[in-house]
């Protein structure tokens, strides 16, 4: 019995090893591909060229990615200056901060949690009236449906899109659609984040650059799918 066993696992583990070594190329191929057009995440030209600021709304920031918040904050904060100038300079219409919009908090933040993720010199500056903390989105889609029920109530024209640099094609893509869909004629300007290691030269250099960057792949693979069924 025991000899029937060990010939039948001699017979076996050929099979076994053919099959592991066709799966493992597969893998490794497919791995490949996706590397390989991967970088499509990163061919987006930005709207705005960051030293120029546009007249807008709102400053859209979606929450979940390093730096996003404080660089957000920053921002506004580039706003108000000019507003204080404006009024110095006795300008017959003096210019307005945007909203600072936070998108996708989380349902368990609060001011206290946003102040610590900005930069503390701006927070003297920074009060209740000029901040939306959006806390019930989970993902970027929910993050679209959401804003667009502000984008409503608020009567917004046009708005200032920060996310990093992987993720700011699917995002701009999907608020596009979505506000299609809700009829809004929102104008979308965009400033994208650049982190080390999700520059579009330097992701692949990095485990970590590759795995955030292929799974957004896949994210955007499927999210043009979505909406072209």
């Amino acid at each position: 019995m025991k000899a029937r066993f060990w010939r039948y696992l001699d017979f076996m583990f050929p099979k076994v090893r053919r099959v592991s070594a066709a799966i493992t190329f597969l893998v490794s191929l497919v791995l490949a591909l996706l590397m390989i057009n991967a970088d499509d995440l990163y061919r987006f030209r930005d709207s705005v060229d960051g030293v120029n600021l546009p007249k807008v709304d709102a400053i859209v920031v979606l929450a979940g990615g390093r730096g996003r918040i404080a660089a957000a904050g920053d921002l506004w904060y580039r706003y108000w200056r000019e507003s204080q100038e404006d009024l110095s300079s006795s300008v017959s219409i003096p210019s307005k901060p945007p909203i600072l919009y936070v998108s996708g908090m989380g349902p368990s933040s609060t001011w206290p949690v946003f102040e610590r993720q900005v930069h503390r010199g701006i927070l003297p500056v920074l009060d209740h009236d000029s901040v939306i903390l959006e806390t019930e989105s989970t993902n970027t889609i929910e993050n679209a449906l959401v804003l667009a029920r502000f984008v409503r109530e608020k009567n917004w024209k046009k708005i200032l899109l920060i996310t990093s640099s992987y993720h700011m094609k699917r995002s701009q893509f999907v608020l596009d659609r979505v506000m299609r869909q809700q009829g809004f004629n929102l104008q979308v300007e965009t400033l994208t984040l650049y982190h080390d290691p999700f520059d579009p030269d330097e992701w692949f250099k990095s485990i970590v650059g590759i795995e955030v960057t292929l799974v957004e792949y896949l994210k955007w693979l499927f999210t043009q799918w979505f909406w072209a069924r």
